[in-house]
């Protein structure tokens, strides 16, 4: 058996290296030493002093006996010359010529007491002791037997006869080193892992996740600036609808609809039924009108000066009384607007169209953006009639990654019409919980692991429910650890978004946790988990309740 050597074979480019051939020499050769030797070759290190700053330095070879010691060896090839009068020392090539060298003697010191220091200052290292010494190695050389120096006794020398016969020659160095009895100060075997972590630690860095994502990501924008393309199709059309798959930039096409609208000049009014997407759009659009359907009527009202009935019936406010104010205010205001651009034209009521339409003018462009997919609210189809030429179709998934893509199709209603052409990324993953009480605590620990040890930015995630305001145990203040939940997009490092899915629908995060996924919602179920699903751009997680409908348990495992 040969001793243990690191690496077991240097690179090509050192075995080739002629300024090297000296080292390679003794490489070979200390390989031959017995098993319970460990060698390692070419152990450079680094250190920081206030006097002079960083410096560094390497050590040829570190020889390790566990039931002796450690001892650093340099080696210097050649012949060897030393010029006492000016402290300087050469070597002499095979042409005869000499070059200056490094004090091998001072080289070998300095790596002794810094590789001694970096031990020492290991956490777990405890131990008051180390044998550790250093010699030098000349093997192109042959010495007689007296001492070179008062810092270089001859029993501190390898020479080229020594190296004949390695395993004589390195005991006499650790009997000359550490003397006869050992029995202190020497490695052992429990201190061989601390001092492999030093000089041979093996590591693998993986590329934490939120990286990943930003790369997943910038590729997804790609995708999407593709289907801006799509806009083009439009021509000179009054009216148009334009329906597409989550995922599909409906979206992102009503914005730069808009923006080219505004940009001619026009009036331009861009609205949709989600308040936290008309809030992300306003800003966006600097020179856009952007309200959620509601706040739209509210606002009208105020302009013509009139106030809106009162009900306590909260369906019939939205339903009637809001658009009948909306209705009553444009017969004041008048058609003002030059283009009116609809996101989430799905969502709209019967009401809502009539109510809209008085505010354009006899000209104007209406552009509807919908995904009847998505329809949470029970909209009406057919856009109040305002609409009469076949929807454009867009069916190209371009928010997701294919892995996410692939579980929201089933829950499309035409799950074989989607394309997807976003990166691979990982398939979605299926947490299972307990109660409301372990899904708390898997959410602590799920949000640690991602913010904490993979470093995604906390404002890249959302979590998702289906429950409501009234419902969840996701409300705004709950402490999960070192992070706070709010209904709001996150203005501070420790703070986690959580929201319905209802009120996050026409927005979209890197990653979203999709939870409180039990048997207590059955409404819009498939509905619901396109919608929820299809949020996540590139990382999915699903936490699901143990008691979770088992048909959409085996739905989705499938995909995760």
């Amino acid at each position: 058996m040969m001793a243990k050597i690191y690496p077991q074979r240097p690179s090509q480019s050192i075995i080739e290296d002629p300024k090297r051939s000296a080292e390679m020499k003794v490489f070979q050769v200390l390989k031959d030493l017995p098993d319970r030797y460990e060698i390692f070759y070419s152990m450079s290190w680094q250190d920081f002093s206030t006097q002079t700053g960083f410096y560094e330095g390497e050590a040829d070879f570190v020889i390790i006996h566990p039931e002796k010691g450690i001892i650093i060896l340099e080696v210097k090839g050649g012949a060897i010359l030393y010029k006492a009068e000016v402290d300087k020392w050469y070597s002499q090539d095979r042409e005869g010529d000499y070059h200056e060298i490094k004090d091998p003697v001072a080289q070998a010191r300095k790596s002794h007491y810094e590789i001694k220091k970096k031990l020492e200052n290991l956490p777990g290292w405890s131990f008051r002791k180390l044998n550790i010494w250093h010699a030098v190695c000349f093997p192109n050389v042959y010495l007689r037997n007296e001492s070179l120096k008062a810092d270089l006794p001859r029993e501190a020398i390898i020479d080229a006869d020594d190296l004949n016969d390695i395993s004589k020659t390195i005991d006499r160095l650790y009997l000359y080193c550490f003397g006869e009895n050992i029995t202190d100060g020497t490695p052992g075997q429990d201190r061989m892992p601390l001092i492999h972590k030093l000089l041979a630690n093996s590591f693998y860095i993986r590329t934490p996740l939120g990286i990943e994502l930003e790369k997943e990501d910038e590729k997804l924008v790609e995708l999407t600036e593709q289907q801006f393309r799509a806009l083009s199709l439009l021509g000179d059309r009054k009216r148009a609808a334009i329906a597409g798959c989550a995922g599909s930039g409906k979206t992102m096409l009503a914005a730069q609809k808009a923006r080219q609208f505004a940009d001619l000049g026009m009036s331009v009014l861009l609205v949709c039924f989600n308040i936290a997407l008309a809030e992300d759009l306003r800003k966006r659009l600097t020179n856009v009108e952007v309200y959620h359907f509601h706040d739209l009527c509210k606002e009208a009202a105020r302009q013509a000066g009139q106030t809106i009935r009162t009900t306590s019936d909260e369906k019939e406010l939205y339903d009637e009384v809001l658009p009948e104010a909306l209705l009553d205010a444009a017969a004041k205001i008048g058609r003002v607007y030059d283009a009116i651009i609809v996101d989430e034209g799905q969502d709209f009521q019967e009401t809502y169209w009539f109510a809209l339409e008085s505010l354009l003018k006899e000209d104007g462009y209406l552009y509807v953006f919908y995904d009847d997919n998505q329809n949470l609210y029970g909209g009406v189809k057919d856009f109040g009639g305002l609409i009469s030429e076949p929807a454009f179709i867009l069916n190209q998934n371009c928010r997701n990654t294919k892995a996410i893509h692939n579980l929201v199709a089933t829950f499309h209603n035409d799950p074989q019409s989607l394309l997807c052409y976003g990166p691979e990324g990982r398939a979605p993953e299926i947490i299972n919980y307990n109660g409301d009480e372990d899904q708390l605590r898997q959410l602590q620990k799920l949000l640690h692991h991602l913010v904490i040890e993979e470093h995604i930015n906390n404002e890249d995630i959302v979590i998702l429910t289906p429950r409501g305001e009234r419902t969840t145990k996701l409300v705004s203040g709950l402490k999960l650890g070192v992070f706070t939940i709010t209904n709001l997009p996150s203005d501070h490092p420790s703070k986690i978004q959580a929201t319905s899915v209802y009120k996050f629908k026409g927005l979209e995060r890197r990653v979203v946790i999709l939870t409180e996924i039990d048997n207590r919602w059955t409404f819009n179920r498939d509905m619901v988990m396109y919608v929820g699903c299809s949020r996540a751009r590139t990382e999915l997680i699903i936490l699901s309740d143990e008691n979770a409908p088992q048909q959409l348990k085996e739905r989705t495992k499938q995909y995760t």
